[in-house]
């Protein structure tokens, strides 16, 4: 197996941690009150039940050619019902999200099979978790079966399947710490690697997250506004079919910035921001992870973003 890519490692630490975050934005009111406390949280309200964005990357250059390229994201995601439960306390959510990518590369070499690429992935993630009234501790697993495709034709290489399992604990009123471990592409170049998380309401109005990479902190200006800051990963891994057969696009990039939201309705809320791209790369490798063109594509120049979504906070 080779050497997992920076976005791999990147969504797998995310991935360990995403039981815990979905956990504690779709509680039950009961489930809710175990999160409750003096000054209590306020985690509900950070999380969208339902969420549509449209983002653009620019000016990202290769730093071992001439060639460049924009990416243009749009995505859909919503939790299908509220928490369903199973067994022995724990409760099931499932959730659906399609993003769609658009590649637009410029000036890439002769040979190398990157062109203008629209692609495609659809994911049924559903979210098992036990966070009980009493108890300072949330266990939770991942799981999410997707399909990431230019859609040219579906073979098996274009299905993908992900797994994740966490834990926290609630040290304080107003902090919880969690952990856990995610594998990325059970189907393919699987890698696993550990990932680290915590939610943290300093005051009413201050709010600050971390799970794996994305790191977001929020300051509510009022009751109708607020003010973010961002660090999070952007990009994917699909699977498409070239001359040479089929071969993975491997796009990885940091999106840091700045974001401005503002409530719309009681619980329709817009949002939108910007900032700059980091860590940028993007390369076409076999169906094993091999990196194919290394020496002309991979690294990329730091670029900028923009964003704007509207997000639904419960149904």
């Amino acid at each position: 197996m080779q050497n997992p890519r920076p976005l791999t490692r990147f969504l797998l630490s995310l991935a360990a941690c995403q039981p815990l975050v979905l956990a504690a934005g779709t509680t039950s009111s009961g489930e809710a009150d175990a999160l409750a406390g003096p000054g209590g949280f306020d985690i509900v309200s950070r999380i969208n039940a339902a969420r549509v964005e449209f983002m653009g990357s620019f000016g990202m250059e290769f730093d071992n050619s001439p060639a460049e390229v924009d990416d243009y994201a749009f995505q859909v995601a919503s939790f299908l019902s509220r928490p369903v439960d199973l067994f022995a306390g724990y409760s099931l959510v499932p959730m659906f999200q399609y993003e769609a990518n658009f590649l637009r590369p410029d000036g890439v070499p002769p040979g190398i099979p990157l062109e203008d690429e629209d692609l495609h992935e659809i994911e049924l993630s559903l979210f098992v978790y036990k966070m009980e009234s009493g108890s300072p501790w949330i266990t939770g697993a991942w799981i999410n079966p997707s399909i990431s495709t230019d859609f040219q034709s579906v073979s098996g290489d274009d299905f993908f399947l992900d797994l994740a399992v966490a834990g926290g604990y609630r040290v304080t009123d107003t902090l919880i710490l969690g952990a856990g471990v995610g594998a990325l592409n059970l189907t393919g170049d699987t890698a696993v690697y550990p990932g680290i998380g915590f939610f943290w309401q300093p005051s009413e109005d201050l709010f600050l997250t971390l799970f794996g990479p994305n790191f977001r902190a929020g300051w509510d200006a009022s009751d109708r506004w607020r003010l973010g800051f961002e660090v999070r990963p952007n990009g994917g891994i699909w699977n498409i079919d070239t001359t040479a057969g089929s071969r993975n696009i491997d796009f990885s990039s940091f999106r840091i910035g700045l974001s401005s939201s503002h409530r719309l309705t009681e619980n329709l809320w817009l949002s939108y921001g910007g900032g700059m791209t980091a860590g940028n790369a993007l390369n076409i490798t076999s169906t094993d992870g091999s990196d194919l063109f290394k020496n002309t594509l991979d690294d990329l120049d730091e670029g900028f973003y923009g964003f704007i979504s509207l997000g639904l906070k419960s149904w």
